[in-house]
């Protein structure tokens, strides 16, 4: 079986996984809380998802890569391994195809390109549960230049337009 994983969110309220745009109208704090992950960054949220047509803002983001695995990576990057990744672990047949699509990530610089995305299918998150070798390498430049890297850059993702009830979800930590 293929699962998808999604950080359980420090604060979480609820059973409820809402796209950071819904977060913003039921949960005002935690929308700005949520939000400074993007600092630096606005453009990202502004960007259109093709197929779904709606914003990056629109979507929850679920990675098929094991936590586990990108833990490992960040600690043979040199991040101190005394931290944990808790998870939400939900398997991709629970996603709606209708309401996804998978952001390969194949570009590497920030503009998305439209053929960077495709339509999801369960079927397809075997092939996206490896951490990619440049994430492995943008790992190591960031903990060398002393800067916290972002945990999921340059990895795939399922890309998904609506709220998640995560009730009876397992929950991993690493």
């Amino acid at each position: 079986m293929s699962y998808l994983y999604h950080l359980v969110p420090e604060d979480m309220q609820g059973d409820i996984l809402y796209p950071l745009n819904q977060l913003k109208e039921r949960y005002p704090y935690l929308y700005t809380k949520e939000s400074q992950k993007y600092v630096g960054r606005e453009h990202i949220t502004q960007q259109r998802i093709p197929i779904l047509n709606c914003l990056w803002n629109d979507v929850l983001h679920f990675s098929a890569v094991h936590p586990k695995e990108v833990k490992q990576a960040l600690i043979d990057a040199g991040r101190n391994p005394d931290f944990t990744m808790t998870c939400f672990q939900i398997e991709a047949e629970l996603i709606h195809v209708e309401k996804a699509v998978v952001y390969l990530y194949s570009q590497i610089d920030s503009e998305k390109k439209s053929d960077d995305f495709i339509p999801y299918a369960p079927v397809l998150v075997a092939n996206l549960s490896t951490l990619p070798q440049a994430t492995k390498d943008y790992y190591k430049d960031m903990i060398a230049k002393g800067e916290r890297p972002l945990r999921y850059h340059f990895v795939p993702h399922v890309l998904y337009k609506d709220a998640f009830n995560i009730s009876g979800v397992p929950v991993i930590t690493v």
